[in-house]
């Protein structure tokens, strides 16, 4: 559960919805249409309070330059990449590339982006499939499979807007904190956050940047993983939003036969490191056996399951990951290149 801390505007979209578990995710779809002046009036005092209390005058200036100029960055890679699936893998790669491929969550996004291109081909054909029946008065075929396209679509853009400008903010405190200006870190960990951020994304932030620290190279790779886990869990958040599912308790009943059909799903192609004969590691797409009764939209079980076939299948060891890395670049990445992410001792290294 979030706390009921956060910015402004989703304390105020949380009073609206009556739901304390309202994320600032939503601020980028439908329920920005809730929001009011009264609103924006209360969420400014908000930050204006926050700000005061938060981060000390003479860190004020610098704060408010920096907050500036992380979310300027992350506007122009969102404005760059956030336009399809294909260009959201590059821009995915261009964050793993900022540190060196340490943290595997942009790794895990492009294989989840594959599976999610085969999940739209398939419901291309269950669109085509529709249109033939819809012609003999059996509409519910075109309409299931385009709904379910769509909240894929809507997920990922929304994934990639909410993700990018917690990671670029995780970084830069680390640089900063690198650079001796951990005073100007913290007042951005501790300060009133941007407006599409919530506590969650601080608590993500702030681990984050402290992973990104941690000296020994084999620690950090263990931190970076299990935060890989956590960032998936939010992902997956902002899927069952899409989704029109609740977070907590089950799902409500099917209104067809075909939506449950289509939600019922058996088996998920998923990314797995497989050893060869000369016990070389290579990453492969196989069939993840979902629990008998798998209902897509209920999102406690879909994390769970989805992170085993996603997140833990490719992170339990380093050689593992580098292979899900290799694999990567070899199909997505620039010709011939390829990162050995070695975790040398000291630190994620910026780039």
């Amino acid at each position: 559960m979030i706390t009921e801390q956060g910015t402004g505007l989703v304390e105020r979209l949380r009073a609206h919805l009556a739901d304390a578990s309202a994320s600032s995710f939503q601020l980028m779809g439908d329920d920005l249409a809730l929001l009011t002046g009264p609103d924006l009036r209360a969420a400014a005092a908000a930050y204006d309070e926050h700000l005061t209390r938060a981060v000390p005058d003479a860190l004020r200036a610098a704060f408010e330059a920096e907050q500036r100029a992380l979310l300027r960055e992350a506007h122009a890679l969102l404005r760059r990449h956030n336009h399809c699936l294909h260009a959201r893998i590059a821009g995915y790669l261009d964050l793993g590339r900022r540190f060196g491929f340490e943290y595997p969550w942009p790794t895990v996004a492009v294989l989840g982006i594959s599976t999610v291109l085969d999940g739209m081909a398939r419901m291309r054909v269950y669109g085509l499939l529709g249109r033939a029946t819809a012609r003999l008065g059996l509409p519910h075929v075109e309409r299931a499979s385009e709904r379910i396209d769509d909240a894929l679509r809507r997920t990922n853009r929304a994934i990639f807007a909410d993700s990018v400008p917690l990671t670029l903010l995780a970084l830069r405190c680390h640089s900063l904190r690198r650079d001796g200006r951990g005073d100007l870190a913290t007042a951005l960990l501790e300060g009133p956050l941007p407006p599409l951020m919530d506590e969650e994304c601080r608590g993500l932030a702030r681990r984050l940047t402290d992973a990104f620290g941690i000296e020994d190279g084999a620690r950090r790779y263990e931190a970076l993983a299990a935060l890989t886990l956590e960032h998936f869990r939010r992902e997956q958040a902002v899927f069952t939003h899409h989704l029109g599912a609740p977070r907590q308790g089950p799902p409500r009943p099917h209104p067809t036969w075909l939506d449950r059909l289509v939600g019922n799903v058996r088996a998920v192609r998923a990314p797995r490191v497989e050893r060869g004969l000369l016990g070389r590691r290579r990453l492969v797409f196989r069939n993840h056996r979902l629990p008998p009764g798998f209902d897509i939209r209920a999102h406690a079980p879909r994390v769970t399951e989805f992170g085993r076939a996603f997140v833990s299948s490719i992170t339990r060891c380093r050689e593992d990951y580098q292979a899900a890395v290799d694999h990567t670049l070899a199909r997505f990445g620039a010709q011939g290149e390829r990162v050995v992410v070695a975790f040398p001792r000291g630190g994620t290294q910026v780039r």
